[in-house]
This record gives C-alpha cells, structure tokens and sequence, in this order.
C-alpha cells in the first residue's frame, strides 16, 4: 500500500509538473515563431509595395537579431509572366533555372504568401503585371531549430530533476503514514502473540471444568468462542508474517504445485458431499513452483473455504489449476449470489464483509482474502475477483 501511495504521489507530481513545462517549452517556440512570422511578412510587404525597381537601392538593409543581413531578390514580371527585371541585394548567389523555378512554383501554389524551401515569398500584382519577392529565411529557420532543441534539452533535464524532487516529496510525505502503519503492524503482531498464552489456558482450564462437571451448555459457549478467537489470532500473525518484509520468515522451495492443490482439496471433499455440492478438481499434472509450500497452501484453503460458505445451496464449486506461459494460475469458482461489481476489489481489504449477518453466521472475520493476496503479491504474483452478480463469482491466483 505505502509503495501504491507513494508510486500516486510521483505520477501526479510529474503530471503537474510535465503539463507546466511542457506548456511553457511550447509558448516560447510558439511565440518565437510567430514573431519571426511577423518580421518575414512585413518586410516582404515592404519589398514588396517599392514603386520602382529603384528603389529597391532605397531601402534600408534589414537586420536580425544576429545584426546580420537578409538576402532577398525580386522578379518583376509583365501580363504574360514574362520575366522583365530581375533585383538581387548584397550578393546572393541564385542561379537562372533556380529563379525561374522558384518563381513558377510560386505561381502556382495560388497563394499570395508562402515558404519554398529556404525562402519565404509574396506575389503583388502591379499595373505592369506582378512582382514576386523571395526572402532568404535560412537564419531564422536556424533560430527556430535551436530554439526547439535548446528548449527539448531544458524540459528532458527539467523532467528528471522533477523526478528527483517527486520522489524525495514522496518519500518524506508518505514516511507519517508508513510508521503509522508500521506500528499498527506491530501492535497486532504483539498482541496476538500475547493473546495466544490466556487463549490456551482459558480453553486448557474450560476442558478441566469440563471433565469435572459434565457437559454444560455454558462451558459450551465459552469453549466456542475460544474457538473463534484463536481462529483470528492465528489468521492476524498470519497477516502480522507476511507484512514483516525486513526479516524473511518465509522458507523457498521447489514442489510440486500439483500436488498440493489436490492434497489441500481433498480435505474439503467429504464436507461437499455431506453438504450436497458439486466438487470438481481439474489440475494440470507436473506444474512445479518455487516458493513458499505453507503459504500457497493457505491461500488455496482459504479460496475453497471462502467458495464453500458463499456458494447457493447444492451448488457448484470448481478448483483449477493451469500454466500460461511462465504463470501458474489458480482459480475457483462457485455458484451463488456472487459479489457486487463495485465491491470486487473491496472483498480484499481487511475486516471488510459485504453481509455482516451472513458473515458472522460463518464465522468470518474479512482476513481470509486479505492474507491470501498478501501471500499473492508475497511471492510477486497477485488475484483478483471476477463475478456475475446473482450467479458465480471466481477468484484467480496468479503466480
């Protein structure tokens, strides 16, 4: 839970955080664009709208931001699209073929302003014809590149030291939350051991008075519940062994997961029948695994028991074991009312029981399924629910 929470913290940093560099990297490409946009326009126009070929010699060189100039050559042309005068500044080298080129293309695009490779152009039309100005933009596309790598290189070292800060964020915001936890794992952990010890000797001492005065329906009671609540000290140091990751209390072997599915079905066989259920076991022969044999155990006993209480009456209860790939998955099912489809992650959390009468009638505590996931997710594996409400609900071990 601490590395989910933690894990939600980074993501949603990062999202703010990408989403503000991310717009503030594109405005300053945007606007830099649309400013170099605006200076290229409006000395074309200025080219442009000169009277006389003369006066080309007129206008005042126009500079960038590098105080360097920007070459441009013109071509007048009369009613026929014949070339008439041709105006160069500075010395720009353009061949014959090229202008004529540039200039056809121009022409026939149909638009009156565009870009050709690394000249931007506009098209007037005069009393004589037309005049058609190219603008050499190669610096400016230059500073529109730069501008877009400077800006990508900014964003890549500002992203991963965001990272760096979520992560520490993360880390120091959750670190409340995870002692909290920690010594709520503790104190469980504790006092079950401690509840252990008084448990056995009210049950040692109610089996003594017991053999003393005979039956009794009040010994009886206190026997019973003795009973239960040894059952849920024993299912929280379950759950006390498989939270403790800082000392591995776990033993790793390889056995045959074939075998001890059937083995921890069989038990359940003679409870089915007695009951009137349908039991069918359907293992696929020589899957090995390596972990831990007591805890899959559990977790396959704790998914049957579960499937017994909650199936329909003279229903049906089915155990399957099969490989996919290099998972080994388990699954059973039963008939019955099945799980509600927004509660089918809920049935997971600990102490929580969809029907507390039902519940209690069975003699649940809502740990079951909580230490089997813990078991799951122990040996990296993970289950989940899937149900039809009214009809089935199935639960399927991934290991």
């Amino acid at each position: 839970m601490i590395r989910k929470l933690r894990l939600k913290i980074v993501v949603i940093i990062m999202l703010l955080l990408t989403i503000m560099t991310s717009s503030l990297m594109l405005s300053l490409n945007v606007i830099s664009q649309l400013q170099n946009k605006q200076i290229i326009e409006d000395r074309l126009e200025k080219l442009a709208n000169s009277n006389t070929l003369s006066a080309f010699d007129d206008i005042s060189p126009f500079k960038n931001e590098e105080n360097s100039y920007m070459d441009f050559f013109s071509v007048m042309l009369n009613a026929n699209n014949q070339i008439l005068t041709l105006t160069f500044n500075r010395d720009i080298v353009v061949q014959a073929d090229e202008i004529i080129d540039y200039v056809n293309q121009a022409l026939s695009t149909g638009n009156e302003k565009g870009t050709l490779g690394r000249y931007a152009y506009i098209v007037k039309y005069k009393p004589y014809g037309k005049i058609v100005v190219f603008l050499d933009i190669s610096q400016m596309q230059t500073q529109n590149r730069n501008l877009f790598f400077t800006t990508l290189i900014m964003g890549i070292i500002a992203e991963v030291l965001s990272l760096i800060l979520a992560l520490g964020l993360a880390f120091w915001l959750v670190r409340p939350v995870k002692e909290t936890l920690d010594k709520q794992k503790l104190f469980i952990s504790n006092a079950s051991h401690e509840l252990k010890t008084p448990l056995a000797v009210i049950k040692a001492n109610t089996d003594v008075l017991e053999g003393e005065i005979g039956e009794n329906k009040w010994l009886g009671y206190i026997k019973d519940e003795s009973t239960r609540m040894s059952e849920l000290v024993n299912e929280l140091l379950c759950l006390a062994r498989l939270d403790d990751k800082s000392s591995n209390k776990m033993i790793m072997e390889d056995f045959s997961l074939s075998d001890l599915v059937l083995q921890s079905a069989l038990p359940f066989e003679s409870r089915m029948f007695e009951n009137g259920k349908k039991f069918n076991v359907d293992v696929q022969p020589n899957v090995s695994f390596h972990g831990d044999k007591s805890t899959i155990q559990h977790i396959i006993t704790i998914l049957i028991d579960n499937a017994e209480k909650y199936s329909d009456e003279n229903g049906e209860i089915n155990v399957r074991l099969y490989t996919h790939g290099k998972s080994k998955t388990i699954e059973v099912y039963n008939t019955g009312r099945g799980i509600l489809p927004e509660k089918l992650n809920k049935v997971f959390e600990r102490f929580y029981r969809e029907d507390e009468a039902r519940n209690s009638k069975s003699g649940g505590y809502g740990l079951g399924l909580a230490i089997a996931r813990s078991g799951a997710e122990a040996h990296g594996g993970s289950i989940t629910a899937q149900s039809e409400y009214g009809k089935w609900a199935k639960f399927i071990v991934t290991l």
